[in-house]
């Protein structure tokens, strides 16, 4: 499968309580992945980068 590049280097978030959500709703992550390896939908992924914000 051909990997293909982003044209934007902006990832909104609004998951609060990720320790990488910014107060602007953007993911802070040097990297994200994202998965399953397969999915239908959407709803059938996950943000595998996702770690927990400890107040």
């Amino acid at each position: 499968m051909e990997e293909r590049k982003c044209s934007s280097t902006t990832v909104k978030c609004e998951v609060e309580n990720c320790s990488y959500h910014s107060k602007d709703n953007i993911c802070m992550a040097d990297s994200i992945e994202v998965g399953p390896g397969f999915a239908k939908s959407s709803d059938e992924t996950v943000c595998v980068t996702f770690r927990p914000k400890f107040y």
